[in-house]
C-alpha cells in the first residue's frame, strides 16, 4: 500500500468545475476549499476500507472508526468492493473522475460501508467531514447539492450492486 503524498491546498474555482459545488455561494465554497487538499494514489493502494477512520499514511481509513473525510475523484478510477460473507471482496462498480468517494463521511453513523482499491493512478481532493457537515447544516443551499450528489452516488452503487450479484447468481 502507497503512501499519498498532500499535494496543495484546493481553490474555490477548482471545486467549482465540479457539479456537487457549482451552484454554491462563493463566500461559502471558499469555506469548503479551507477544509479540502488534493492527495495522489497509486493503483492497487486503498483509498479507504469498510466502517473506517482518517490516517495521513498508508491508507485513508483504518477499520473500526468514524469516516472523517469526504473524498472527490479528480484522476484516475477507483474500484468499489463489499466484503461477503465469505470473507472474499466481490468488486461492485468503479468511480471515475467527478464521483464522490467515501459517502459515509456524511451520512450517520460516518461508518464505511465498502472498500475503494486504486484501478489507476490518479488524484483525489480530501473534504474534512465534521465541518463540512457544519458549513450543510449552516448552508442549506451548500447542503442540498452536495446531497443530491451523495444521493446519485449511492443509487448508482446499488444499481452496480445489483447487476454484480445477478451475474454471480448465473456463474455460481
Amino acid at each position: 500500500i502507497g503512501t499519498r503524498k498532500s499535494e496543495r491546498m484546493i481553490s474555490a474555482e477548482v471545486l467549482r468545475r465540479y457539479p456537487h459545488f457549482a451552484h454554491v455561494a462563493d463566500a461559502c465554497l471558499g469555506e469548503v476549499a479551507k477544509l479540502c487538499e488534493e492527495r495522489k494514489f497509486k493503483a492497487g493502494d486503498r483509498i479507504f476500507e469498510e466502517s473506517g477512520s482518517f490516517l495521513a499514511t498508508a491508507r485513508i481509513y483504518e477499520k473500526g472508526e468514524e469516516a472523517t473525510h469526504l473524498l472527490l475523484l479528480t484522476e484516475g478510477s477507483v474500484d468499489i468492493a463489499l466484503t461477503l460473507g465469505s470473507g472474499e471482496a466481490a468488486v461492485v462498480g468503479t468511480l471515475v473522475q467527478g464521483d464522490l468517494m467515501a459517502l459515509s463521511a456524511l451520512i450517520p453513523p460516518y461508518h464505511l460501508s465498502a472498500t475503494g482499491i486504486a484501478k489507476k493512478d490518479g488524484k483525489y481532493i480530501q473534504i474534512e467531514a465534521k465541518p463540512l457537515r457544519k458549513l450543510c447544516d449552516d448552508n442549506p443551499d451548500l447542503g442540498y447539492h452536495l446531497m443530491q450528489g451523495v444521493a446519485k452516488g449511492l443509487m448508482a452503487r446499488l444499481q452496480d450492486t445489483r447487476v454484480e450479484l445477478a451475474g454471480q447468481s448465473y456463474t455460481s
